[in-house]
């Protein structure tokens, strides 16, 4: 190959690596792991904020029931790792909505409430 040739793919492919790390496909919470999860019905969804309630088994069961597990990571993320994870919660959310209908959250919600106010989420 000549020089310029090789120079050209070089930054060719240095612009698509950067352009993946800026859109978070470098970190394990992305658009492409969405969908491996939703096709492996292992779907998570990605906080990071400390959870409010300690969650017990009964908590478990519930977010199982609705195909999910909850994870969370630190507060202090980068910014290509933040576009990661909210293209990997948008697309979560989809496959949720498909698997369990549109009005999934406010029957969670209730369900969760019900736990809470009974104190059996250890």
């Amino acid at each position: 190959m000549k020089r310029k040739k090789k120079i050209t793919i070089g930054t060719g492919l240095l612009i698509v690596g950067i352009l993946f790390w800026q859109f978070g496909f470098f970190n394990r919470f992305n658009y492409l792991t969405a969908k491996i999860d939703g096709w492996r019905d292992s779907a998570r969804i990605v906080s990071t904020e400390p959870p409010m309630h300690a969650c017990g088994v009964p908590c478990i069961g519930l977010k199982e029931k609705y195909g999910f597990h909850e994870h969370y990571t630190s507060c202090s993320q980068t910014g290509p790792t933040i576009r990661g994870i909210n293209a990997y919660n948008k697309e979560i959310e989809k496959y949720l909505n498909n698997r369990n209908g549109n009005d999934w959250r406010e029957k969670y919600q209730e369900e969760m409430n019900l736990l809470i106010e009974n104190n059996r989420l250890e």
